[in-house]
């Protein structure tokens, strides 16, 4: 394997996005608005194989967490609606069940790992994230999470403008639109990275002799 295409565990940071009981489970937010949460619910074995794959490599796993303010003035002053209010959804409410992280991952979530709270799609905006990312001298980012279309694809442009190289791994990310999905896949197959499945990376790091 050429230089150009290894991945240094060191230097790299996997990135769950959003993996929530309001988002993935079936009594949750997305699910009791009428969402199809099929896609986001599949994945769950397999980023759970991921975390513990990266894990394993010694690279740095960092969890967010989206958080809704009910009564929030900065959403409920827009003239134009917001995205939840398009789909009718109470969703990831903070202090709720829904806002945690996903009841079959919970315990994959380790005391060394960074979970960090957003307010809005993308992992960079106002959050400490990109700061942490920099004082472990991360320079790649591996992408998982949901949805797909919305927040792992706000946050993907977000580490490509940072100039981060980014792996996004196509069947640990999933969303409520198939379209939207493949769109978002073939943006990062032409502007933005480069695709991955957790086989190939799993491969990768053998060849690499990263166990």
């Amino acid at each position: 394997m050429s230089e150009s295409n290894s991945i240094d565990p060191q230097k790299t940071a996997l990135i769950v996005i959003d993996m929530q009981n309001g988002f993935c489970h079936l009594k949750g937010g997305m699910a009791q608005a009428g969402f199809d949460i099929s896609a986001s619910s599949d994945i769950v074995p397999r980023v759970r194989r991921l975390v513990r794959l990266c894990r394993d490599a010694g690279t740095p796993v960092f969890w967010s967490r989206q958080e809704h303010f009910p009564g929030d003035e900065t959403r409920e002053g827009r003239r134009v609606a917001t995205h939840l209010a398009k789909g009718k959804v109470r969703v990831a409410e903070r202090g709720t069940w829904d806002s945690e992280i996903l009841d079959d991952l919970k315990e994959d979530v380790q005391p060394g790992d960074y979970v960090f709270t957003k307010h809005r799609m993308s992992c960079f905006f106002d959050t400490t994230m990109d700061t942490k990312l920099r004082m472990l001298g991360v320079t790649t980012l591996i992408i998982s999470g949901v949805a797909t279309n919305v927040c792992v694809e706000s946050t993907i442009r977000d580490a490509y403008f940072r100039d981060y190289d980014i792996y996004v791994m196509e069947d640990c990310v999933g969303g409520y639109f198939e379209d939207l999905h493949k769109a978002t896949l073939k943006n990062v197959e032409v502007y933005f990275g480069e695709l991955l499945t957790v086989d190939s990376l799993e491969t990768r790091l053998e060849k690499q002799g990263v166990s």
